[in-house]
């Protein structure tokens, strides 16, 4: 699933533009890239990678957070694919960090698998995000990253990841006030959801983009049920997906930008060219330039 990220990038880093505009195109031609451990927790030494442009005189760079999927159970932060994304990102000014999380071992996460203990895995996965951009804002001088501008971007799991520690913080993480000093300043979501979009308030609302094809099956567009589950089966648990999101962000009077696919389903990582470079016009019309804006497209 991962892998069709790296058909958006061979596009992607084609897109041809008359002018090349920081944090939008593609401004420096090489990278450097080093591994950190971020957190061991139990039998899980959790690392994430870092991607640097070289020779960057600017000395406080937005932060751009890759959250990979594969529905808690599987992927990489250096997949081939997440690498070549990392390193496309990185050559537009961002300074990229791609995370490992805590997955669930040797067991499907599926209608049978105990409601309870879904909403483990994805406040696990919370959590490790947390204690990640806890360990980038410490070391915030050494990466010269300006932590008033994080970034985060997921698939999937990852997406699902992302927005809960945005809009439902309260209802994954137990001890919030660890991180209560951790604060995205814009999300870039495909195919996520959250829990309980009532804890999206006009204070925890965000700049934020939601990919979504409006029969997604897994993890709901609207309202409904994880994985189809039926309401009898032991994993059945409501999502609440992009389309809900955007109704709430849109009442908040908060900058959004909904991309519907109709006709698909959970794999739209073979986005259009230009719907995925518009996230970044966006993040630098909305994060870097404090314009207001929203809206809602339909493919």
């Amino acid at each position: 699933m991962i892998q069709k990220i790296i058909t958006i990038f061979i596009l992607f880093s084609s897109f041809i533009t008359t002018s090349q505009t920081r944090y939008v195109d593609r401004v420096f031609d090489s990278i450097s890239s080093k591994t950190y451990t971020y957190s061991i927790r139990g039998k899980d030494t959790l690392k994430l990678d870092v991607y640097q442009p070289k020779n960057d005189s600017i000395l406080g760079r937005p932060l751009f957070v890759i959250i990979h999927g594969g529905g808690f159970m599987k992927g990489e932060r250096n997949e081939p694919s997440l690498i070549y994304l990392a390193e496309n990102v990185a050559k537009k000014g961002f300074v990229v960090a791609s995370i490992d999380y805590r997955l669930v071992k040797n067991k499907l996460i599926n209608c049978s698998y105990p409601a309870n203990d879904k909403i483990k895995a994805f406040s696990n996965g919370a959590e490790d995000l947390l204690n990640a951009l806890q360990f980038l804002k410490k070391y915030k001088n050494t990466f010269l990253i300006d932590d008033s501008k994080i970034i985060l971007f997921g698939v999937s799991a990852g997406g699902e990841t992302a927005l809960n520690i945005v809009y439902n913080r309260d209802f994954v993480i137990k001890n919030k006030e660890l991180y209560k000093d951790i604060k995205p300043a814009a999300v870039i979501s495909l195919s996520g959801a959250i829990f309980k979009p009532d804890l999206i308030t006009k204070e925890n609302s965000i700049p934020t983009v939601l990919y979504h094809g409006v029969n997604d099956k897994v993890v709901p567009y609207n309202t409904s049920s994880h994985q189809s589950c039926l309401p009898t089966s032991p994993g059945f648990l409501f999502l609440s997906g992009s389309k809900i999101i955007s109704e709430k962000l849109e009442l908040n009077n908060t900058s959004f930008l909904l991309y519907s696919y109709l006709n698909k389903g959970h794999d739209i990582f073979n986005l259009p060219i230009d719907d995925f470079y518009q996230a970044f016009v966006f993040v630098n019309k909305t994060v870097f330039n404090n314009k207001f804006y929203q809206a809602k497209i339909t493919q």
